[in-house]
């Protein structure tokens, strides 16, 4: 007869075997770690995001455009100057976000203009940077001929402009008082048939003083003006 088998010690035993294999398991991932002969050091930030000036990360982008609520009227007077033949003249570009929203307002033969030195920026960038975003914003609108971005300081820009009398100048550049007063001053001068901007609030005194002065603003919305 077959010896037989003493089943008394087989449970202990396949229950040990278990409880180890399910401690290989479980420890596997924390043996690996431990087994790492060295660890990788956390990659440094890319310089370009670390140079001089580069402060993006207080970017937000309604700081690149005019206000949500006022997005409707800059596009019903963008529409109203398809009416007049002469293009759309924006002086102030920054990264281009109005320029675009304008661009979806206007006639398709309509074009748009704008115009910044690239001198200054919420952010910090530094000129070259911040004129390379602006260009990447509009390169399509500028590769179909929609928008001409012009680099160039606006007393510049207003000493040689020789175009025709604009159908629209929008004035969103430098917002003080002597500064504003010289962009309505040429927008006038060149028979520029509607005239709006940007910031006629409390925060930019000098825009509502010579806005004031030309009779007050036709229309506001949020802090955009037409005369």
């Amino acid at each position: 007869m077959p010896a037989t088998t003493d089943r008394t010690d087989v449970a202990p035993r396949v229950t040990s075997r278990i409880a180890r294999k399910a401690w290989r398991e479980v420890s596997r991932p924390i043996r690996r770690m431990l087994d790492r002969e060295t660890v990788a050091p956390p990659s440094l930030p890319k310089p370009y995001l670390t140079g001089e000036g580069a402060s993006i990360a207080g970017f937000h982008p309604q700081q690149a455009t005019v206000e949500t609520a006022a997005l409707p009227l800059v596009q019903r007077l963008v529409r109203e100057s398809s009416r007049f033949p002469g293009p759309i003249i924006e002086i102030g570009t920054l990264l281009g976000v109005t320029t675009t929203h304008m661009a979806l307002a206007k006639a398709p033969e309509q074009k748009i203009i704008t115009v910044d030195l690239y001198c200054w920026n919420p952010w910090g960038l530094p000129p070259a940077v911040h004129e390379a975003l602006t260009s990447q914003v509009l390169a399509y609108l500028v590769a179909t001929g929609h928008v001409e971005r012009i680099s160039m300081d606006k007393d510049e820009f207003f000493r040689t402009y020789q175009g025709p009398p604009p159908a629209m100048v929008f004035l969103d550049a430098i917002h003080d008082y002597p500064e504003t007063k010289k962009d309505v001053e040429w927008a006038r001068r060149v028979g520029a048939q509607i005239i709006s901007g940007h910031d006629y609030c409390d925060e930019f005194p000098g825009v509502k003083q010579i806005v004031d002065e030309c009779g007050g603003p036709r229309e506001l919305s949020a802090s955009v003006w037409v005369l």
